[in-house]
C-alpha cells in the first residue's frame, strides 16, 4: 500500500493514469450507451386507453328520467335515460288493432271464398241443366245467358278472393302476407317502444352527462360517454426510425405519470399500418414545394398484462413505454431476454 500511494502521489503518474482510464472509461459508457439505446426502444409519447361508447337513442321524443350522473359507476343493463313512452304506447296500441282488424278481414275472406266456391258450383250446375232445357225448347236461350254471366262474376269473385288470400286459401291466416304485414308493423312499434328506454351495455362509468329531464333528444344524437370498465391498453407512438427490430410479442415495461414509482408489465400487441398522419382528418401534401421533412410517429398497441391492476388507470393518462427488442448491435440479431426493460 506504501508503494501505491508513493507511485499516485507522482503528479506525472497520476496524469498518466488519468489519461488512459478516462479515454477508456468515456468509451466503455459511450458503447453501453450505443447498446442499451439499440436494443431498448423508449418513448413518453404514449397515453391509457379503454373502451368507450357514446350512448344515443335510437327515437325521438322528450326525457322524463336521467338517473345517472356524472362519473357514476354503472352496471350491465342499468337504466340511464327514460323518453317518454305514451306516444309510442299509442303506437303499438294503434299496431295491436290494426293487426286484429287484418286477421278479422283474412278470416271474413276465407268464409266469403267458401261461400262462393258453393254459388259457382250451383250455377254450373243450373248452366248445364239450363243448356239441355234450351236444345229442347224448354227454356228461353235469355235466360241460360243470364246465368252464364252470373256464373261468369262468381268466378271473377272467387279468383279476386283468393288471391287477397296469398293464392292459398288453405294457409292459417298467421301465414298469410297481409297478416305478416300488420304482424310486422305491431312489432315495430314495440321496438320503437322498446327504446325509449337506455340500458348500459356493459359495466363502466358515464361521462358527458349534459341532459335533464323535459329536454328533447333526437334519434342517434349522443347524449353522453360510456367509458367501460376493465380492459385497458396503451397506445405508443414510436418514431418511425425505432421500428426497425420491433414486433408483436416483445415485452414493455410501463409507467404513467400520475403513479410515479409504480409500472406494469405488458406486450407488444399490434403495430399500426401506417403513421398518424395518413390516417388524420387533413393528411400532409408532401407534394408541395415547401416540403419539411419531419420523422413520422407509428402508433404500437401494447396490452398491460392481467396480473398488474389497472382500476386505477384512467383513459388518456400520459404514459412512458420501454420496449425490450432484444437486438445485440454486437451481433446484429436478437438476444435472450434478461427479464423486465430497463430505463
Amino acid at each position: 500500500m506504501n508503494a501505491l500511494t508513493r507511485l499516485l502521489e507522482n503528479p506525472r503518474l497520476r496524469r498518466l493514469i488519468l489519461m488512459i482510464a478516462l479515454p477508456l472509461l468515456l468509451v466503455a459508457v459511450g458503447l453501453w450507451y450505443w447498446i442499451h439505446s439499440e436494443r431498448y426502444q423508449n418513448t413518453d409519447n404514449a397515453y391509457v386507453v379503454a373502451d368507450q361508447v357514446s350512448v344515443a337513442p335510437q327515437v325521438s321524443g322528450r326525457v322524463i328520467q336521467v338517473p345517472v350522473s356524472q362519473n357514476q359507476a354503472v352496471t350491465p343493463g342499468q337504466l340511464l335515460l327514460q323518453i317518454d313512452p305514451q306516444p309510442f304506447q299509442i303506437a303499438l296500441e294503434q299496431a295491436n288493432a290494426d293487426l286484429e282488424n287484418v286477421r278479422n278481414q283474412i278470416q271474413a275472406q276465407q268464409a266469403a271464398l267458401a261461400g262462393a266456391v258453393a254459388h259457382a258450383a250451383y250455377l254450373q250446375r243450373e248452366v248445364d241443366r239450363k243448356t239441355n232445357l234450351v236444345k229442347q225448347d224448354v227454356v228461353a236461350a235469355s235466360k241460360l245467358d243470364d246465368l252464364r254471366t252470373q256464373l261468369t262474376v262468381a268466378q271473377q269473385q272467387i279468383a279476386q278472393i283468393r288471391a287477397s288470400l296469398s293464392d292459398d286459401p288453405s294457409q292459417p291466416y298467421t301465414q298469410q302476407a297481409t297478416y305478416k304485414q300488420a304482424q310486422a308493423a305491431r312489432d315495430n312499434a314495440a321496438l320503437q317502444l322498446s327504446y325509449t328506454t337506455l340500458k348500459a351495455p356493459a359495466a363502466g362509468v358515464v361521462t358527458e352527462v349534459d341532459i335533464k329531464p323535459g329536454d328533447i333528444v333526437g334519434a342517434g344524437r349522443p347524449v353522453f360517454a360510456l367509458v367501460m370498465s376493465g380492459k385497458r391498453w396503451i397506445e405508443a407512438n414510436f418514431k418511425e426510425t425505432q421500428l426497425n427490430h420491433m414486433h408483436v410479442g416483445q415485452k414493455a415495461e410501463i409507467t404513467v405519470d400520475t403513479y410515479s414509482g409504480h409500472s406494469w408489465h405488458g406486450t407488444v400487441e399490434s403495430i399500426a399500418p401506417g403513421t398518424g398522419s395518413v390516417f388524420s382528418v387533413l393528411p400532409a401534401q408532401n407534394a408541395t414545394g415547401n416540403w419539411v421533412k419531419v420523422v413520422q410517429r407509428i402508433p404500437v398497441r401494447i396490452a398491460i398484462d392481467d396480473s398488474g391492476d389497472i382500476s386505477n388507470l384512467r383513459a388518456g393518462m400520459s404514459a412512458n413505454v420501454v420496449i425490450d427488442t432484444q437486438y445485440s448491435p454486437l451481433s446484429g440479431e436478437a438476444v435472450a431476454s434478461q427479464g423486465t426493460p430497463q430505463q
